[in-house]
């Protein structure tokens, strides 16, 4: 059994999963914890799976939102074999997570998945799932197939041309909402643009009169944040090349691999 997934008695999971915490903490790495568990449903003894899924990242930036994720899911019988599926593509995102425009300080070193990660069953578990067809061995080794990419100097000249161009399309998008906020002003009737998509109040800006000045302001920055958008689309691009070259994917999730970067 790879060294990746780890099965025990119900009586030691718990412990063996605070176990590999504290050892992440120490080595001051960041981890991911999955686990599957088998449940029953109380009105019916159906049987329940229940998977979930732990992302830590405590040693990055302290102001970064995406510090921490998890992730719960309750599989019924009409779907099981489901569990082994999303173990790996919830893996696979968060190996490449960091290409994602809202993640606004990219850095390979740490955003590239956790260095280490396990996925935990007690033994009971691991017996249902391997009785109703998923391949434990399997999906061990398929797990451990996605492991961290180590993140090189040209690395991380992306990840600072990533953040400087985030940062960047932060700031035109707040001075887009105050532009918007100006023209809503001058519509016949109100409408707040925090409420509207850019296609909804450019459709609403369409039907009014609205100064020249002001529409020439508005489409200047439109067209500057299509600029950065295609700039960002580039390195996103080059972060999804240099990962996925360096990760043997599963059979079972390449067909999902483009959905993971929409």
């Amino acid at each position: 059994m790879n060294e990746n997934v780890l099965i025990n008695t119900p009586g030691r999971i718990d412990n063996d999963i605070d176990d590999f915490r504290l050892d992440c903490i120490d080595d001051e790495k960041n981890y991911t914890v999955s686990r599957i568990k088998l449940c029953r449903d109380i009105h019916n003894d159906k049987p329940l799976l229940f998977f979930t899924h732990d992302l830590t990242r405590n040693f990055r930036d302290k102001n970064d939102p995406f510090g921490k994720k998890q992730i719960m899911k309750v599989f019924t019988p009409a779907n099981h074999e489901a569990v082994a599926d999303l173990t790996l593509t919830k893996k696979f995102e968060d190996t490449i997570l960091a290409h994602r425009d809202n993640i606004r300080d990219y850095a390979p070193l740490s955003d590239i998945h956790s260095q280490h990660m396990k996925l935990f069953m007690d033994e009971k578990s691991a017996e249902f799932v391997s009785d109703i067809g998923i391949n434990i061995d399997g999906l061990s080794e398929d797990f451990s197939e996605m492991e961290s990419v180590e993140a090189s100097a040209f690395m991380e000249d992306v990840s600072v041309d990533a953040s400087r161009l985030k940062e960047e399309k932060q700031a035109l998008r707040g001075k887009l909402m105050v532009i918007k906020d100006q023209i809503a002003d001058t519509f016949d009737e109100y409408q707040d643009p925090k409420t509207l998509t850019d296609d909804e109040f450019a459709e609403v800006m369409a039907l009014q009169i609205v100064p020249d000045g002001l529409v020439q302001r508005y489409l200047e920055v439109t067209e500057e944040i299509k600029s950065v958008n295609k700039k960002l689309g580039e390195v996103n691009s080059v972060v999804f090349r240099e990962t996925s070259t360096r990760i043997k994917l599963p059979e079972r999730i390449k067909e999902v691999r483009f959905d993971v970067f929409k």
